[in-house]
């Protein structure tokens, strides 16, 4: 079973690649639950499903606009049978301008991002999407 969900986590992950990639925020949101807490690189938090998207579709027209996100799973960990906690690298790719006051010598926005999964009615569901900016440089491809 375990392997199945690790799997099925996998899939879900780069399912948010590819919905990011193309500025499909309802499909980003998907999997976010009506309760998720948000916090994004800047140390915004926003709750909710609604919030959630909300935000994701004003980026996507915005300042991401043309990106492309890329994800590496650094660490899956199942707390239980129904609660994972997901760790990936990701690199926001494409910007046109970096956000204020973020640096970055190749252009791309790197970040740690944390997600804590639970397994409801057989699918994986985000429960909380906590996204932090990596300061310095960027990390070595993997």
């Amino acid at each position: 079973m375990e392997q199945a969900d690790a799997r099925a986590i996998e899939e879900r992950i780069a399912s948010e690649d590819d919905a990011w990639t193309r500025g499909d925020a309802i499909a980003f949101s998907k999997w976010v639950l009506p309760d998720c807490v948000f916090t994004n690189i800047r140390g915004g938090v926003f709750v909710g499903h609604d919030d959630f998207e909300t935000q994701h579709d004003r980026i996507f027209a915005t300042i991401y606009k043309g990106t492309r996100l890329s994800q590496t799973i650094d660490y899956l960990r199942f707390l239980r049978p129904d609660v994972a906690v997901v760790d990936t690298a990701a690199a926001v790719i494409g910007l046109k301008h970096l956000p204020p006051g973020i640096q970055s010598p190749d252009g791309a926005l790197h970040t740690k991002l944390v997600q804590v999964l639970v397994k409801e009615r057989g699918e994986w569901w985000i429960a909380s999407y906590h996204n932090v900016e990596i300061k310095g440089p960027p990390p070595p491809p993997a």
